[in-house]
């Protein structure tokens, strides 16, 4: 191992400590993250972002695939990738009445180690090809983000009085997810798994005020949630080779199908519920007027168990077409978190299309860099597990991307990953998120990781 790689080894572990500080930091206002688990983030990284987010038949020497397992066995080299973005946001009633809502943020969006366990550059020297091919991989990406500040004010009777009520809504935090993936190549086959740990807090408060009476009695109301359990899934990938190498069995023209998924993986819930009704009015005479709680509950939720298809036609150093599938069952998440998307329902089973592609115009030209770019697109249409009146939100949008090679010393290739992408998230009928995101990936390869140095 290169003493550039020890040092983005160690800077790797640095980075991972401090990591889930940034994750943290509120980035936005998003209303809708007042439901279930909050806003889910995107599982794929900078690259694949390019693409429309397709992952279960995408692999690839340089770039990592945490969306199914079973590419991990197909990197060539040694790749630290971190992940960064940026968004735009314009919310907007179905009313039309209020001022649109423009808001722009941004955060770390993912930390990811993976390597090869048999160098490639070992089988060169000794002039022989290993049968059987093994990856692995360590990554750390936030699940679900949770950020919102609302208020609303209505009118009640009390009695023969008619008074404003003020409503404010906020909540903050999120969940991530910390995995560790393996994966074997035989031949034509792979095979994979994600093992991890899925943790996080959320917290829900709610405030209740009355202004036009002097001496009222205001209401807070605070939720905090603590959920902590192991996930898995598996994924398998099959390249139908179409051409060879002239000379050599190394496709360079194939077909890949791909499968991933896993049953619902169960976690636990810790919920913190404490709630303060106080007279600040009376207060000020001298006399503090409150009555306050809490309770602690504990009980148990589910991730939904997922099915995801998807197929690649690839030629190497050329072009890539594919298509994604992607079901997902949210019947048993969890019915305690507030605001759940109906529970009681069993209706609760989404999915997601997506299609995408990459084009690149001449990998190896010497002294016309924009030809050795990867040009990428892509476009996905989803169905969320949250819903509003029984209506669940719809989420589309397309996206272009940009595959940037970067020779760093003693030859190796890295690659700065830019991905744009622009949709729509919500209900024509209720609120309606239009958004710019701006994903910004950089994945540095090392070719000497296991690497069997000899002396004669």
């Amino acid at each position: 191992m290169s003493n550039f790689w020890n040092k983005t080894f160690l800077g790797f572990a640095i980075v991972l400590a401090s990591a889930l500080t940034a994750f943290a930091q509120p980035t936005d206002n998003s209303p809708y993250s007042r439901l279930g688990l909050g806003d889910l983030t995107d599982q794929y990284f900078a690259a694949q972002g390019g693409m429309g987010g397709l992952g279960a038949a995408f692999h690839d020497g340089y770039h990592m695939n945490i969306a199914n397992p079973a590419s991990l066995s197909r990197l060539r080299e040694a790749a630290f990738e971190i992940g960064l973005y940026s968004q735009y946001n314009s919310l907007n009633d179905a009313s039309g009445q209020n001022e649109r809502l423009k808001t722009w943020n941004g955060n770390l969006r993912y930390l990811s180690l993976g390597f090869p366990l048999k160098n490639p550059i070992n089988e060169v020297l000794d002039q022989k090809k290993k049968k059987i091919r093994w990856g692995m991989n360590f990554t750390l990406l936030p699940y679900s983000n949770v950020n919102y500040n609302i208020q609303n004010q209505t009118n009640q009777t009390f009695g023969d009085t008619l008074t404003s009520v003020n409503y404010l809504f906020q909540g903050s935090g999120g969940t991530y997810k910390v995995m560790w993936g393996n994966a074997v190549n035989f031949k034509n086959f792979s095979a994979g798994v994600n093992l991890g740990y899925f943790f996080g807090k959320i917290e829900n408060d709610k405030f209740v005020t009355f202004p036009d009476f002097q001496f009222s009695f205001d209401n807070n109301f605070t939720d905090d949630f603590l959920v902590g359990g192991f996930t898995w899934n598996l994924g398998i990938q099959y390249d139908h080779v179409l051409k060879t190498k002239e000379g050599t069995n190394e496709p360079i023209e194939f077909i890949t199908f791909g499968l991933t998924g896993n049953s619902r993986n169960k976690f636990n819930l810790t919920r913190n519920r404490s709630w303060l009704t106080q007279n600040l009015g009376i207060g000020t005479l001298d006399t503090v007027f409150a009555v306050s709680g809490e309770e602690t509950t504990e009980s148990t939720g589910y991730l939904p168990g997922e099915l995801a298809v998807g197929v690649m036609y690839t030629k190497v150093n050329k072009m890539r077409l594919g298509v994604d599938f992607k079901y997902q069952s949210w019947s048993e998440y969890i019915d305690d978190i507030i605001a759940a998307a109906d529970p009681g329902r069993d209706d609760v089973n989404v999915w997601r299309l997506g299609i995408g592609g990459e084009y690149v115009p001449d990998a190896r030209s010497y002294n016309k860099y924009l030809k050795k770019v990867r040009y990428r697109f892509g476009a996905f249409y989803s169905k969320d597990p949250r819903s509003v009146n029984g209506d669940h939100l719809l989420t589309y949008g397309a996206t272009v991307g940009f595959g940037l090679p970067v020779i760093l010393p003693q030859g190796k290739k890295s690659f700065v990953n830019l991905a744009f992408e622009m949709g729509q998230t919500g209900l024509s009928e209720a609120l309606q998120n239009t958004y710019f995101k701006i994903n910004l990936g950089f994945t540095l390869n090392d070719n000497t990781w296991f690497f069997k140095r000899k002396f004669n």
